[in-house]
């Protein structure tokens, strides 16, 4: 073949075969409910059916014969009227496909079969080693999708599948190694330690937290644009730990006295001094915590009711969450839990799948009643009028599925939770918790 022939039957076999790896035929070795086809017109080739494509045109149809002549394809030809004898479609039918493969492969074309057996390996090894159940039985799950082609259980077409399945091995491994529990880190020596790249887990990130949100029952039904930073609940560090909070209590640190109320507009405090921030809790008049998912309303908040010694004088702590809690916030708050038995708690977060779930969280590792603050059934139903961003299916399931969850509960915070549930359900929109005011 000539340079300029190859480059047509590169193309030809490219469309063709890329139609094939999208099509319910592909795997099916035949006979098929019809042959691939890719129609031999200017809606298939407008570039060389305009008026300056013959010359292209004539390459194209030297290439397909070719092509035909080795069982890559066949040629169709109009039968009747002025274009009779003319092509009218190339096909790719069962016989085709491996001689078409074969040459493709020449040309540097790369199967799908080879991300296919890829992840194929990878997925059943991972599956073998895993402590986690509920990833055991997503990576089982998604092996058998695999083997038949279909990766609806990570939310992927098989053309992405085919351009991102590389990605998708260090995201399924670090993914299972998260299920599994890892020693906190930062991110880049977590990425070290798992993959022997202290870079790539930071450039697979989207793929890890995709896969966990279908994974972990924890996130079900939470989109992926609310959970930017939920490798940091599993531990994986991008920024120091931070408690970040607003009241009136007095630290001791080392030799040192902190007052939480000096800190305007609110409290930055390292995660190294949880000891002494609950001890200096548990001493304080504090008798009302609330925790906030996101930075604005938690601010404007502490700000509403007057700042932080307003605060004090009305025995309440306020903290906020950044979304999902980090496991060492998570493991501050449980240890005040545990240690107190007059802190009441109550959390202010999104009426969303994610708020929701967030405050699941919060109640399921404090292990007593977290009273919805503000975003309630009430509120909800009032605003809703406004208007707000419609719930997505999975959003929709996702509720229905914690709404199951919780049904055996008869205490009046989960009670209460139920009610939003329904009014979210109800009207199908979800609104933000600063909207409230």
């Amino acid at each position: 073949m000539s340079g300029t022939t190859i480059s047509s039957s590169e193309e030809l076999l490219t469309r063709l075969l890329e139609a094939h790896e999208r099509s319910t035929s592909y795997n099916h070795p035949g006979p098929w409910p019809r042959d691939v086809i890719l129609k031999f017109d200017a809606r298939s080739y407008p570039e060389i059916f305009a008026p300056d494509g013959r010359e292209k045109r004539a390459l194209t149809m030297a290439a397909a014969r070719q092509l035909e002549s080795i069982g890559c394809l066949r040629i169709i030809c109009h039968t009747r009227g002025p274009l009779s004898g003319e092509p009218k479609e190339i096909r790719l039918s069962p016989a085709n496909v491996v001689p078409a493969y074969e040459v493709a492969q020449q040309f540097g074309f790369e199967p799908l079969a080879t991300g296919l057996s890829q992840i194929g390996r990878h997925v059943t090894c991972l599956a073998g080693k895993i402590d986690s159940s509920w990833m055991k039985d997503f990576l089982e799950k998604f092996g058998a999708g695999v083997r038949s082609a279909d990766f609806s259980m990570i939310g992927m077409q098989r053309d992405r599948f085919k351009r991102e399945w590389r990605e998708l091995v260090p995201a399924l491994t670090v993914a299972a190694a998260l299920a599994s529990g890892i020693t906190p880190a930062w991110e880049r020596i977590v990425s070290e330690r798992l993959l022997g790249d202290s870079k790539l887990l930071g450039r697979v990130r989207s793929h890890i937290v995709s896969l966990l949100l279908r994974s972990d029952p924890r996130w079900d039904g939470v989109p992926p644009n609310e959970a930017g930073d939920l490798l940091e609940t599993y531990g994986v560090r991008r920024k120091p730990g931070l408690i970040r909070c607003a009241g009136v209590v007095t630290l001791h640190v080392n030799s040192r006295i902190y007052k939480l109320e000096d800190f305007v507009p609110v409290a930055h405090l390292p995660d190294g001094w949880a000891e002494p921030w609950i001890e200096a809790v548990l001493k304080s008049s504090a008798r009302t915590l609330t925790t906030v998912e996101n930075e604005y309303p938690f601010l404007s908040y502490v700000e509403e009711v007057g700042g932080p010694a307003a605060l004090g004088m009305r025995g309440e702590l306020v903290v906020y969450t950044a979304g999902f809690p980090t496991p060492a916030l998570m493991n501050v708050l449980a240890l005040l839990s545990r240690r107190s038995t007059d802190i009441s708690f109550r959390h202010w977060g999104d009426a969303d799948v994610g708020g929701i779930r967030i405050w699941w969280l919060l109640r399921q590792r404090l292990g007593l009643p977290v009273e919805l603050f503000r975003t309630t059934a009430a509120w909800l139903e009032a605003e809703i009028t406004g208007g707000g961003r419609s719930l997505s299916g999975s959003e929709k399931n996702g509720l229905r599925r914690l709404q199951t969850e919780l049904e055996s509960y008869s205490d009046i915070d989960i009670a209460s939770v139920r009610d939003l549930i329904d009014v979210l359900l109800k009207h199908g929109i979800k609104l933000e918790q600063e909207r409230f005011g």
